[in-house]
């Protein structure tokens, strides 16, 4: 165990590199005498990422060791994602952490030359499927299947007679995504005889990482007479500008609940808007927590230690007040 005094240092020492960062800049570099550790995002311009990245960095501030982003700017693309790792390979790094686009490709591609260098791999919130699992010692977030069972799970509770369900997602490569919509299909029982559960003809719908595009989308479906509950697997339209302003016409059907909408995602943002009744509900991942336990991984692997094949990040439940009664 480890003494309270310690315990209290490590998390005032934690707490003062994050603002530290605070002032700096999230993308600042910060080169020590210590080891270089690289996480390759889906986009640097995620904020999610930049979460993980900003407490990955602060934690290995306080061991000496340097942790940089990379995975380039704008919309997520497994091409641009492959040509950053193998960029980031002439740099040397002490190990490696990567949230996966197509697993495939990347492990035919970038992740050879990764291999042959001996480099250790770990995944964070998105990880290799198959054979390709062979590349990393282990993968860290949320469990993205059971993530979409307890998001059928809330769905069924606010509708228990069934109905017909739309899914929005990201990409249709992601496969952090995919789990998760595997997950919404088996937790609703959809394809099951006498399940209650169809789903709707539009979907999946892929905003490729677009706000405004998947707040379009989410308009499309409000407005379709044929869908009774919308699941986006992740945050999109939510994080667009004026999802407020073009929601506001929905609330009555959602304080009905004639329509049910739910997100995977609670950031500040978020919770503000499902606090107003613009949604029902919202499941939170905890990336702070994950960039912490990304950078404990890599440090492990570059000891020399062994880390467990699965590190699950526990979500959180939110549910907007008309539905927490």
């Amino acid at each position: 165990m480890i003494p309270l005094q310690t315990s209290l240092f490590r998390r005032a020492a934690l707490a003062a590199c994050l603002a530290v960062l605070a002032v700096l800049g999230a993308a600042a570099p910060c080169r020590g005498e210590g080891r270089l550790f690289a996480i390759v995002a889906k986009s640097e311009s995620d904020a999610n990422f930049v979460r993980v990245y900003t407490t990955a960095r602060a934690e290995a501030m306080l061991n000496g060791d340097t942790v940089i982003l990379v995975g380039g700017k704008g919309e997520a693309h497994f091409r641009i994602q492959d040509a950053e790792v193998r960029s980031v390979l002439k740099r040397r790094p002490d190990g490696l952490a990567i949230s996966v686009l197509r697993s495939n490709y990347l492990a035919e591609n970038s992740f050879v030359a990764v291999h042959k260098a001996g480099i250790p791999v770990v995944t964070f919130d998105s990880d290799f499927t198959g054979r390709a699992m062979g590349l990393r010692a282990g993968y860290i977030g949320t469990d993205n299947r059971t993530l979409g069972v307890l998001l059928a799970l809330e769905a069924r509770a606010l509708r228990p007679e069934g109905g017909v369900v739309a899914i929005l997602t990201g990409g249709l490569d992601d496969t952090n995504l995919n789990d998760r919509m595997r997950g919404v299909r088996a937790g609703l029982g959809i394809g099951e005889e006498n399940s209650g559960w169809t789903l709707s003809r539009r979907s999946p719908l892929p905003c490729r990482d677009n706000y405004d595009q998947a707040l379009d989308q989410l308009e499309l479906l409000l407005d379709d007479p044929e869908v009774d509950v919308i699941i986006s697997v992740g945050w999109w339209a939510q994080m667009a500008g004026d999802y407020e302003q073009r929601m506001a016409r929905y609330k009555g059907v959602l304080d009905s609940g004639r329509k049910v909408l739910i997100f995977a995602g609670a950031i500040d943002r978020q919770v503000k808007l499902l606090e107003k009744g613009l949604n029902h509900v919202n499941i939170g991942l905890n990336f702070e927590e994950m960039g912490r336990q990304v950078y404990l991984a890599l440090k492990t692997l570059a000891d020399g230690e062994s880390i467990p094949p699965m590190t699950y990040i526990p979500v959180r439940v939110f549910r907007a007040p008309s539905v927490d009664k």
